[in-house]
């Protein structure tokens, strides 16, 4: 494909992102830090070779893939010299991989409260145990307040949290790749 075409390529996909965002061209060269004459001329062809951190910022903007972008502004042998093979990254936009990362760092925390979680539960179910332990030691002396069938009440219970705490963590709360 010739440099025209791609300047013409580079022009469509800006636009029609643009437009779906409701972005005049001055509004997004005011978000991205350029003068709105720049984003003109980069969507009209007329900068042969535009600043790749300028096509970042308009990728992660318009929510589109820097790989699209640097390869409609033609640079193919940076984007061939960084590309990993089977990436399955490199379709994403920067927002894309922004928010995967948020998700993994929420099911990173939401891991970390489950486990916290656990061992509160755990802590309690010691601190119960030691408080019958001692009612049981002076067994002859709590036996009226303290029958039986309340300590097997007890020791059910206590069961039943301790078997909570026993649960494995639910992976299927972990973030999927799309």
């Amino acid at each position: 494909m010739d440099e025209n075409n791609l300047k013409y390529d580079l022009k469509l996909i800006l636009l029609g992102a643009r437009e779906k965002k409701g972005y005049s061209q001055r509004k997004l060269a005011r978000i991205i830090g350029i003068h709105h004459s720049t984003l003109n001329d980069i969507e009209n062809g007329k900068i042969k070779k535009i600043d790749v951190e300028v096509l970042r910022k308009i990728a992660e903007e318009l929510d589109l893939s820097l790989e699209l972008l640097l390869k409609a502004a033609g640079y193919n042998q940076v984007v061939n010299m960084f590309k990993m093979q089977n990436d399955p990254l490199g379709k994403k936009s920067t927002r894309d991989l922004k928010n995967m990362i948020e998700k993994y760092q929420q099911s990173q925390m939401d891991l970390l409260d489950d486990s916290a979680q656990k061992r509160d539960n755990v802590a309690k179910c010691r601190t119960k145990l030691h408080h019958m332990m001692m009612l049981l030691e002076k067994y002859d002396y709590y036996q009226e307040i303290y029958p039986t069938e309340k300590i097997l009440a007890d020791v059910k219970q206590l069961y039943d949290d301790l078997e909570m705490s026993a649960e494995k963590y639910d992976y299927s709360k972990l973030p999927r790749e799309e």
